[in-house]
């Protein structure tokens, strides 16, 4: 059965199709901005004319904010992730300014700790002693944000010059360096020198990260096409944004997955 009525949403005087025979309130589709409207059906005649069909508009607006609440969270993190990619890429000496504290692991190829290591700091040519390693190989040093090169000795195993990178915080994980019996030295770069040299290209990928979580948040406040505002959201779980970004991002994703039927098309 059609009938005509008008969408509370596009404003829109439309043509909508419910069951034959139905009465009371349906949910149907306006067929002009697609999303979900609800109708009543006061069961009169089927018979009547198009423009005196029985079916008239729900008054009541039975949309959630949902959407609009992750889009603005959305809107929040593009805005983050901008902040924090900006400030790395133009600000990466600040970023690494002050002092950090490096952990280490020494062990043989066997993953056995080596205790008694001794940790150098080979900065500006001089070579310092700064630590030594404990009973289970670990060693905690206090450097300067940065990259620094230190030289790991232990006699009776080649020793390691390492280029390591140091961030104004505490370490969060210890690198490990395995050392191998014989004579000489050998050069390595730790995973944190090599991030310390990515830092200027992972702030660009954050600010491009960033972008469709601003797209995502767009598509919320319109309430079309879902699935855009799905993505937009899961990317910006990455764009890491001071790290509130991945949370807002995370809790607008459920938000919009809990709102299908606030979106028009899907």
């Amino acid at each position: 059965m059609q009938g005509r009525t008008r969408c509370p949403y596009c404003n829109k005087n439309v043509v909508v199709e419910v069951p034959d025979g139905a009465t009371g309130i349906q949910r149907t589709t306006c067929p002009n901005c697609g999303m979900h409207i609800k109708v009543d059906v006061n069961g009169g005649s089927h018979e009547k004319r198009e423009e005196e069909s029985p079916i008239h508009p729900l008054v009541k607006d039975t949309r959630s904010n949902k959407p609009t609440i992750a889009g603005i969270f959305l809107i929040i993190v593009f805005l983050l992730g901008i902040i924090m990619g900006v400030s790395l890429l133009l600000s990466e000496k600040e970023a690494l300014q002050g002092n950090g504290i490096y952990e280490g692991a020494v062990v043989d190829v066997e993953h056995n700790p080596i205790e008694d290591a001794s940790i150098y700091l080979m900065d500006e040519g001089l070579k310092v002693k700064i630590a030594e390693t404990d009973a289970e190989g670990y060693f905690s040093i206090n450097l300067s944000s940065g990259k620094h090169r230190i030289l790991i000795e232990k006699e009776g195993y080649i020793s390691k010059n390492v280029s390591i990178g140091v961030f104004p915080i505490k370490s969060i994980f210890r690198e490990r360096f395995v050392l191998e019996k014989g004579e000489g030295e050998e050069k390595e770069r730790s995973i944190t020198a090599f991030a310390i040299d990515i830092l200027p290209m992972m702030a660009v990928a954050i600010i491009i990260i960033s972008i469709p979580s601003l797209i995502g948040g767009i598509f919320c406040f319109m309430r079309k096409y879902r699935i855009i505002a799905v993505v937009g959201a899961v990317f910006g779980i990455f764009s890491v944004g001071f790290f509130i970004g991945t949370v807002l991002s995370i809790v607008a994703l459920i938000l919009i997955l809990m709102s299908k039927e606030d979106f028009g098309r899907v």
